[in-house]
């Protein structure tokens, strides 16, 4: 199955693109052993991501924030005899979660500000093909330096964000775990629903076959939402043609 998911508040938007960042990082960073100076490029540019995003709200408020609302549904959730065990575990998870981030000397990316580096990458980004050896001496320095330096300039520069996505994934685990799910027909392509506003649902998943060719387009906002089943038969033509079938997904609506 595919999974797409949507946002049904900036607040999740936000932090679904912290993850996303943090997970193409990673996946540059994973393997020291065979990383090139390509990946530490592209790990670099994720990170100009994460500033840029960082710069634009408190981050790490943001999270806290957001581990303190799991906290206070997670007591109301399972505030039974029966639910007690799963009560503390999420709780030491908060709770640890919480301290790593209160660790954190100051906001998310003030330790990159006046980086000088940082500085000059940002500069050069913003010019297409920008970040080059010949653009950017500095860089092309960098990348000369020995594996190890690379990664542990890596590590110290994005440990901050990582810190907030781990606090992030799994408060988003435990919404993404929290569902209703339902078997739907789109009639002829097409479904929409009002949502119900005594449940303040945070994240919405469309579960389709691997196999079909077709994917949904979603308009959604915190009262109500719509889907829109476009035919694709070539990944490089965007398709605005409403399938005309009947269409069976799943829905999952969540919220913790």
């Amino acid at each position: 199955m595919i999974i797409y998911e949507q946002p049904l508040t900036e607040k999740i938007r936000l932090f679904l693109r912290l993850e996303s960042l943090v997970k193409r990082y990673r996946y540059h960073v994973r393997d020291p052993n065979t990383a090139a100076p390509e990946d530490s490029l592209v790990a670099l540019l994720v990170l100009l991501d994460l500033y840029s995003l960082s710069a634009r709200v408190d981050l790490k408020s943001e999270v806290l924030k957001e581990l303190d609302r799991i906290g206070v549904v997670a007591k109301q959730t399972y505030s039974t005899e029966e639910g007690a065990n799963t009560l503390a575990v999420i709780s030491n998870q908060l709770q640890q979660h919480a301290a790593a981030l209160y660790a954190l000397p100051s906001s998310l990316g003030s330790h990159l500000r006046d980086h000088a580096f940082f500085s000059n990458l940002r500069q050069r980004a913003a010019l297409p093909g920008g970040l080059n050896g010949f653009d950017s001496p500095v860089l092309h320095f960098w990348y000369q330096r020995p594996i190890e330096t690379r990664m542990a300039n890596l590590e110290a520069w994005s440990k901050p964000y990582q810190v907030a996505a781990d606090a992030l994934t799994f408060a988003l685990d435990l919404i993404r775990n929290c569902c209703d799910t339902t078997e739907v027909i789109a009639k002829d392509g097409f479904f929409q629903m009002v949502l119900d506003s005594r449940k303040p649902y945070q994240l919405l998943q469309i579960m389709l076959p691997s196999e079909e060719r077709y994917y949904p387009e979603i308009s959604a906002g915190k009262q109500r939402f719509s889907l829109r089943f476009l035919d694709s038969e070539e990944i490089g033509e965007r398709s605005k043609q409403q399938s005309s079938h009947d269409i069976v997904f799943y829905l999952k609506l969540c919220n913790f």
